[in-house]
């Protein structure tokens, strides 16, 4: 019996290839409208370690809003928390609410979270968030001596343009609340 020949497969298996990649950019619309903010990380520094990254805020289509979150630097097999906090860096706010932890995959630290709500159960969509007053801090931990270090900072919403400042290195994150609002 004969074999194909690689040729003859060929358009086979670039069809195929064609559509799982086309499935997956539909996916990824379907979930997304296309509307998205991209911002710089403020660094932090921890027992040496300086750290680097972005954060992407994304709107879904449900309207809520995707955070995702890179840090550059973080230590093997890390987790850190990601707290959402009421007021710019330098107003050192209460904790709005928690996103996802912050995990070490491969050098690079990641954090995803879909957000709909805060802690005090209102409601926050895209259109909200772009707004908010508020800033996003990674902690070392979630308790103990180093829980008020930062490794990573980013003012959004409407303080968002006060970020320029720490990136420059002409402000710096010097505290951390810990605390949620009553």
């Amino acid at each position: 019996m004969k074999r194909p020949s690689i040729f003859v497969l060929l358009p086979f298996l670039l069809a195929t290839l064609a559509i799982s990649c086309t499935n997956e950019s539909t996916e990824e619309s379907i979930e997304f409208t296309g509307n998205e903010v991209e911002m710089e990380m403020v660094p932090g520094t921890v027992q040496g370690n300086i750290t680097s990254g972005t954060i992407i805020i994304k709107e879904r289509t449900d309207g809520s809003a995707q955070i995702d979150i890179t840090l550059n630097g973080v230590i093997a097999n890390a987790v850190h928390p990601v707290h959402l906090h009421f007021g710019s860096l330098e107003a050192d706010g209460d904790v709005a609410t928690y996103l996802g932890e912050l995990r070490e995959e491969n050098g690079i630290g990641k954090s995803s979270t879909i957000l709909s709500q805060l802690s005090d159960n209102s409601t926050i969509d895209y259109s909200d968030f772009l707004l908010f007053d508020g800033s996003i801090k990674i902690h070392f931990e979630e308790s103990g001596a180093l829980e008020n270090e930062i490794l990573g900072a980013v003012n959004i919403g409407m303080n968002a343009e006060k970020n320029e400042a720490y990136l420059k290195g002409t402000k710096s994150i010097t505290i951390c609340n810990s605390d949620f609002s009553n």
